[in-house]
């Protein structure tokens, strides 16, 4: 990632509005030029490279040549020589240099380095390097991957801008409308503080930034990026940001979408965790006999925390019936698990109404009875599609029950 005083970014003060740079196609050809350069320059030292690649990159626009170089160095490998055996080198040389201060005789400078290195140094120019070996301007560049393009090398830096601009950020929010689950756990993952509403067709995430929070704290920036970096993988999302580039100014908004293409190239993450889930989908298909399957298409609150179920069912006549399947789970902890869902609702829903939650429980935990509730579906290798079937077809009759018992207790009270 980049630091913040390699951020570039374009602001528009008269609509508040921000966005963070990004490479053009024209600036492809030059990026191959730098790529060749630490290419054919294994051996040498990072100062020795960098400055190859800064000319290289001449023809970029100067504020974009360090941000590219840094990313550059972030690809390559480095030898990292041993700083003890260093240090010792230095000690020993300027200890014997002392003696004979001030050291003018070139024939007994080279003496001691020789007796410093063990071998003697061609040259003054060959004998600093090796000294400061353990100085990062002196690590030699080990490898460079060979697969790494020109259009990689520019989507790492559009993504790394917009990154380096939220660690200016005071407040951030999501929209989302698929993907609910990876967006919570890669906010769990980041570390970051957060809270959920409902929207008409998905959910908000609202984030609190390192600005507000933490005061300025660089490491909870960093871990906003990250977040970024995973949800650029995602699809359908809106990111809303407040950006405050100096104390005291008015922050300026800062937008992204799914649609603006950061992080090409990344790979989406896996649609199902498990192999139970995935062939239940595709047995189910995308409708069958009046009901829907949503893939993660809730969020609930249970235990005053939050989770995503694996699937959410929806029938034409209003019934809606939650799945979580059980994976890796210990009984006592699926016991645990249903102490929280007791009190499970879906975030912005009012707590008395109901909420239809069904559990698919492997066999081989073999919990004794009474242990779980009822809403419970037991399988072994696989879910079989006529079990789930039944019960979703169970909910749906309960579900007519209560209306006929509401509208018959409420029936008197509209009578004339």
């Amino acid at each position: 990632m980049l630091t913040a005083a390699l951020r570039v970014y374009h602001w528009d003060r008269r609509t508040s509005s921000i966005s963070s740079d990004r490479l053009e196609d024209d600036a492809v050809p030059i990026l191959d030029r730098a790529l060749a350069v630490y290419r054919a320059r294994i051996g040498q030292n990072r100062g020795q490279v960098r400055n190859a690649a800064r000319v290289a990159l001449e023809a970029l626009r100067p504020d974009r040549v360090e941000p590219v170089v840094k990313l550059l160095d972030d690809v390559a490998s480095y030898d990292w020589p041993s700083r003890a055996r260093c240090a010792e080198r230095r000690v020993a040389l300027f200890t014997a240099a002392a003696a004979r201060h001030p050291l003018l005789d070139g024939e007994a400078v080279s003496t001691l380095v020789a007796e410093a290195f063990g071998t003697a140094c061609a040259s003054a120019e060959e004998a600093v390097p090796a000294l400061y070996a353990d100085y990062p301007e002196f690590h030699r560049l080990h490898a460079f991957p060979e697969d790494y393009a020109a259009e990689t090398l520019r989507a790492d830096y559009d993504l790394a801008q917009a990154q380096a601009l939220l660690y200016a950020a005071t407040r951030a929010t999501v929209e989302a409308r698929a993907s609910f689950k990876h967006v919570l756990r890669y906010a769990r993952l980041a570390r970051l503080l957060h809270r959920i509403e409902r929207i008409d067709d998905g959910y908000r995430f609202v984030f609190d930034g390192p600005n507000s929070v933490l005061r300025r704290t660089r490491a909870y920036g960093v871990d906003f990026a990250r977040f970024l970096a995973a949800l650029v993988r995602l699809r359908d999302w809106r990111l809303t940001a407040d950006i405050e580039l100096r104390r005291g100014w008015r922050p300026f908004t800062f937008t992204l979408t799914s649609d603006d293409g950061l992080g090409a190239g990344a790979a989406a993450p896996p649609e199902f965790d498990s192999i139970v889930e995935e062939a239940l989908a595709q047995k189910f298909g995308r409708e069958r006999d009046g009901w829907r399957l949503v893939r993660e298409g809730a969020v609930l609150e249970a235990g005053g925390s939050v989770f995503v179920p694996d699937f959410v069912f929806r029938h034409e006549d209003g019934t809606e019936v939650v799945l979580e399947i059980a994976g890796y789970w210990t009984p006592e902890y699926l016991v645990d698990k249903f102490q929280k869902l007791a009190d499970a609702r879906p975030v912005g829903r009012r707590r008395r109404q109901p909420l239809n939650l069904l559990v698919a429980v492997p066999r081989r935990l073999g919990l004794r009875p009474g242990a779980l509730p009822t809403a419970t579906l037991p399988f072994g290798k696989r879910l079989r599609l006529r079990d789930v079937m039944a019960r979703l077809e169970a909910f749906r009759a309960e579900g007519r029950g209560r209306k006929r018992s509401r509208g018959q207790r409420e029936r008197p009270l509209n009578e004339t």
